[in-house]
């Protein structure tokens, strides 16, 4: 059997969740190793028949992209004419499966210098664009929808004890309970201590505030000595170095992960911005006044960029206008 027959092989049995944990290291690797390989795995993928495809995590969306990821406990690296080769033992522990719902993400491995004589700490991070969304499955069970323009990260070590992830954008949790082992959510302005619950976390840096909703179980939210206990149907807001805690909808809070879009008393400014990051488009707001304009309203991710600039000049006094492909400009109208 020549290579290319090897490998194609190894890429039916691997998304059928057939292929060995040894192949699927060296499949892996294989993939990561040049960006040739990159590509002729995601080009191969996308000419598989979904109808031949029996792994049932695929089964829902064959555009979905799956990347299953294999480490220890314990990650070696060594270097050799100046190549670094990542060294990888398993366990029975060894498999770690990451699930991206909506293609268009990137994985990016970042190594952190030895915190002990043994042991490297890797870091996965994953980053989705601007127009996308992605569905994760941690190593423990625990399952996270990201919202677009957004990184989350997590250790290699996460199963030993270190459950943490660190976000930046947006993210929903259902996050699987080990009573000895919580779970720990780093944002910018503050830490999430979860044992097991679910709860949406916003804490884009261009906002300006961090927002906690719980839904279900029970979180702390960790900002220095302060631990503050946050209970479902709350709200923590952190902005201006001052927090408040809310009682609200908070299942609302996570209705993006569903493809609807609920704005709540939010500036026009802020919707503009969340419509940039859904839709991966870029628009002008030619009257700084427009910006404090308070709008509430639903959208569902369906309808185009097109119906929901079309609605806006329905319920505010604007009109827009297309720049470019992906850039448009609204001002006020005032024929209004």
């Amino acid at each position: 059997m020549n290579e290319n027959n090897n490998i194609e092989r190894k890429i039916n049995d691997y998304f059928n969740g057939k292929l060995k944990a040894s192949e699927e290291a060296e499949l892996i690797y294989w993939v990561k190793l040049d960006k040739k390989n990159e590509e002729y795995f995601l080009n191969y993928k996308e000419n598989l028949d979904p109808q031949k495809i029996d792994h049932p995590l695929l089964q829902s969306s064959f555009a979905e992209l799956k990347n299953k990821l294999l480490i220890d406990q314990e990650f070696g690296s060594k270097l050799s004419s100046s190549i670094r080769k990542l060294q990888f033992s398993f366990s029975r522990f060894a498999a770690m499966l990451l699930i991206a719902a909506i293609a268009g993400f990137s994985v990016a491995y970042l190594l952190i210098e030895d915190m002990g004589p043994k042991t490297n700490v890797v870091w996965f991070e994953t980053h989705v664009p601007r127009g996308e969304k992605t569905q994760l499955l941690l190593p423990d069970g625990s399952k996270v929808w990201v919202n677009s323009d957004s990184n989350i990260s997590y250790p290699s070590n996460f199963m030993d004890g270190n459950r943490e992830v660190k976000l930046n954008g947006e993210a929903y949790f259902e996050v699987a309970k080990f009573d000895r082992k919580p779970f720990l959510v780093k944002t910018k302005d503050y830490d999430i201590r979860v044992l097991g619950t679910k709860f949406n976390v916003m804490a884009y840096p261009d906002f300006h505030r961090t927002e906690t909703s719980l839904i279900e179980g029970k979180i702390e939210i960790k900002k220095g000595e302060q631990n503050i206990p946050v209970d479902p149907g709350e709200t923590f807001i952190l902005a201006n170095k001052q927090f408040s805690l809310i009682k609200n909808n908070t299942r609302l809070t996570s209705r993006w992960k569903n493809n609807i879009f609920d704005f709540d008393q939010i500036t026009f400014k802020e919707m503009v911005v969340r419509l940039e990051r859904w839709y991966d488009v870029d628009i002008e707001v030619k009257n700084p006044e427009l910006n404090e304009i308070i709008y509430s309203g639903i959208f569902k991710n369906e309808e185009t960029i097109w119906q929901v600039l079309n609605t806006l000049q329905l319920t505010i006094p604007i009109k827009f206008s297309r720049i470019d492909f992906r850039k448009f400009s609204i001002e006020i109208n005032k024929k209004k």
